[in-house]
């Protein structure tokens, strides 16, 4: 089970996304597979910041329509993204493909500035994530073009485009952000939803600064010096007429008709057979899965009927085939790595398993009795594929990174395992690029969800396989699922304080990175001297833990650090509320349960006993989680190192960011772990402070 990371959350105000790098866009669209090179070369951390994406690259918990089909199933349509290091820019356009054998995509509309998630978060409007936003087109209702959203000049709008590439243009005449769309039932209306309030919300803002902000619940001073609007902010919805061009206001009935999620969240939760039979979920109203439930549909005769099968319960995206048959996804094997696909009769027979594999179908589109996906692998990016379920028969239909063939990678292996609180977990264990048995080599270890294209954990801050390239055994770990006894569907608040209790959660984390390195290790793969850790959000959270309590791991890279007895203040008031009723102690609170809370996980108050190197790459949003860590071991000379980027948030979105995250890793890890130093002279300079810090071990490379 997967619930929200409540301690690292730290998020801003909205910044402007960066427009398309002016010329460094000619290749969007990749060669043709017969032009790409058979000779092989070492992969490099450039090569997988510029991988062409289709939808957020981490496939952890999307449940979104990545594409979308025509009405007459012969085309599909997609956002097409990759990024420019250089101009620290996104190259953007909007495909669409043919699905007949050897169909390749038209770009149907170029440019725009990247679309990132915001979302209300405990009390607040509009906390931007830094995760870019899934941009679903629809299909016009007589199937010559699409809509999409599209940011231009700092302002979103729903555009049309061609579908033959003939052009592109807004639709919309708004004047603030549109949020969401929908065409409505007659296909006649463009139906499109703004959040008027949010910009009035944000400018009594910047009015009440002249006199002095009221330091309220409205703050998150870990993420902005200045409040956030208070949520809900309400939203209107307008009517645009696709003939006349002329607005006006939606009636009732076009909004009870509007369904509540965005276009972009929950997809495929509802389904009708060629002869308007229905199958759906149904979700439970307290749960952490909003796309899984209980599988339900009409028979022949009309009748209602629940599929009481075991894999019923946690269905996923419900579909119909010719015969009259449902089919589903279900998420199983060991430690749920694994996706299934059933065939189940309503009213008939148990469902019927026809496929599984763990590799990540993160959006898929039936077509007859096949099935259109975007699928991943632990070696392979993101590509669309048509799947027959019976036969296991797949067909690339398109392939973003086809130069990736030219590129050297590391093998891949998964790993079944259990930590010391007998809890499966799953793990990748990615051999270095010319591996030779018997030799052993310093091992990184990424954290926290390993599913899909083995690239850079999560938050795609380390990258795994350029560590490969140069040298290293990587072990991608997911953490344990841990559930406390009695827990309800939905309580957060119980999981919280459950994992809260003994740092339960902690531990269980730590003993899973610990298992898996020691499989490596007596593998005689790794060097048990020479193994270091990363960390990002949660897994910055155990790695941090570790620290304190795991004397396994000789260097540390984190993307965000770190808990103290300050954690009360940063938050906020609203927030710190939240986190005293989850059992954190308050910033005022001297007790000897606070004390040995303090001790057990602040790097701050234990700055004089650590001697391992740790590195630090923060947004500005959460520099200030991590001060007292920093500022406490530099007064003690114990080793850290900490940079800070600009314009970001919990997930770094700029590429040129990403791009220096990963160059700095490799070199850090290089420096503790290898004893060697870059080439690069502009690097250098990090490695002659790092020289002020410790000495490094000087070990040779494997």
């Amino acid at each position: 089970m997967r619930f929200p990371v409540v301690g690292l959350l730290l998020l801003g105000l909205p910044q402007a996304a960066h427009a398309e790098a002016a010329g460094g866009c000619g290749d969007l669209l990749p060669p043709p597979a017969a032009a790409v090179s058979t000779a092989k070369r070492a992969l490099t951390p450039v090569d997988l910041v510029r991988l062409r994406d289709i939808g957020p690259s981490d496939p952890a918990g999307i449940e979104a329509r990545l594409f979308t089909r025509s009405l007459d199933g012969t085309r599909v349509a997609f956002q097409l993204r990759r990024a420019d290091p250089d101009g620290n820019a996104y190259c953007l356009g909007m495909a669409v493909l043919s699905l007949k054998p050897g169909g390749r995509p038209v770009l149907v509309d170029r440019g725009g500035e990247l679309l990132r998630m915001h979302y209300d978060f405990r009390g607040k409007a509009n906390f931007p994530m830094g995760v870019a936003r899934v941009i679903t087109p629809l299909w016009s209702p007589d199937g010559r073009w699409i809509a999409f959203l599209k940011r231009e000049g700092g302002l979103t709008q729903v555009w049309r485009a061609e579908a033959d590439g003939s052009g592109s243009r807004p639709l919309t005449p708004s004047k603030i952000d549109v949020e969401d769309f929908r065409f409505s039932a007659d296909g006649r209306t463009l139906l499109y939803t703004s959040r008027p309030a949010l910009a009035a919300a944000y400018h009594a803002i910047e009015a009440e600064g002249r006199r002095g902000y009221h330091f309220d619940d409205r703050f998150s001073p870990m993420s902005s010096n200045r409040p956030f609007p208070l949520a809900p902010v309400s939203r209107i919805m307008t009517a645009l007429d696709l003939r006349s061009g002329v607005t006006r206001d939606a009636t009732e009935q076009n909004a009870a008709a509007f369904p509540s999620l965005p276009i972009f969240e929950i997809a495929g939760t509802d389904a009708r057979s060629p002869s308007g039979r229905r199958a759906w979920l149904d979700i439970p109203k307290e749960t952490f899965y909003a796309s899984r439930g209980r599988l339900t549909a009409e028979d022949r005769s009309g009748r209602i009927v629940p599929c009481a099968d075991a894999v019923c319960a946690d269905a996923m995206r419900p579909w119909w085939t010719a015969e009259g048959h449902v089919r589903f996804l279900h998420r199983e094997g060991w430690a749920n790595g694994s996706t299934a696909i059933y065939d189940w009769t309503p009213g008939g027979r148990a469902p019927r398993r026809l496929y599984i594999t763990d590799d990540v179908l993160v959006d898929c589109a039936p077509d007859r009795d096949d099935l259109v996906c975007l699928r991943e692998g632990s070696l392979v990016p993101r590509r669309l594929e048509r799947l027959d379920p019976a036969s296991g028969r797949r067909t690339i239909l398109f392939d973003p990174n086809p130069e990736l063939s030219e590129m050297t990678l590391g093998t891949a292996e998964r790993l079944h395992l259990r930590n010391s609180f007998n809890l499966p977990f799953n793990a990748d264990l990615v051999l270095p690029v010319g591996y030779r048995p018997g030799t052993r080599y310093p091992l990184v270890v990424v954290q926290y969800d390993t599913r899909g294209f083995l690239r850079g954990g999560t938050g795609d801050d380390f990258p795994i396989q350029a560590f490969a390239n140069d040298g290293y055994a990587v072990l991608s770990v997911s953490r344990p699922d841990y559930e406390p006894p009695h827990l309800k569907p939905g309580d957060a608040l119980t999981y919280e304080r459950a994992n809260l209790e003994g740092f339960a959660n902690r531990k269980s984390e730590v003993s899973a990175l610990e298992t898996a390195a020691r499989i490596a290790i007596d593998r005689g793969i790794a060097d048990p001297k020479r193994i270091g850790v990363t960390g990002m959000s949660d897994g910055a959270t155990s790695a941090t833990y570790a620290v304190l309590h795991s004397k396994m791991f000789a260097a540390y890279s984190l993307t965000a650090c770190c808990f103290d007895e300050t954690f009360m203040m940063r938050v906020g008031p609203g927030a710190a509320r939240y986190f005293a009723s989850v059992g954190y102690p308050q910033l005022s609170d001297r007790s000897e349960r606070a004390e040995h809370f303090w001790n057990e996980v602040s790097l701050a108050r234990n700055a004089r006993i650590i001697t391992t190197p740790i590195l630090v790459q923060v947004s500005d949003d959460e520099m200030l989680s991590t001060l007292a860590t920093f500022t406490a071991m530099r007064e003690v000379g114990a080793p850290i190192d900490m940079f800070v980027f600009p314009g970001e948030h919990h997930v770094k979105w700029q590429p040129a960011h990403r791009l220096a995250i990963y160059q700095r890793s490799l070199d850090w890890f290089d420096y503790w772990l290898k004893g060697e130093t870059p080439a690069d002279p502009l690097r250098q300079s990090d490695v002659k402070r790092w020289e002020g810090l410790k000495p490094p071990p000087g070990a040779p490379a494997g």
